[in-house]
């Protein structure tokens, strides 16, 4: 099902781990018909594993004009991603 309304996510604070967050960017990667936006991704424990996935969704989205990321431990090879 595709919720073609749903543009801007606010998640700070919410620590889903590696394996959630890359079910979520893994799944809107392959979803074509995503709509969001904006995601405030800050504070989120995002590190090197889930920035690669997440740049994998960003490379494919054809509507994300905003992301943060700020407070979270990316580093270089999750920044290089």
């Amino acid at each position: 099902r595709v919720n073609g309304v749903l543009k801007s996510i606010v998640l700070s604070g919410n620590e889903l781990g590696a394996e959630g967050w890359c079910a979520i960017f893994a799944a809107l990667r392959d979803n074509k018909e995503n709509k969001i936006e904006a995601w405030d991704l800050s504070s989120q424990g995002i590190n090197t594993e889930i920035a690669k996935v997440l740049a994998e969704y960003v490379s494919v989205s054809g509507v994300l004009t905003e992301l943060r990321l700020g407070a979270n431990k990316i580093g270089d090879e999750g920044a290089k991603a």
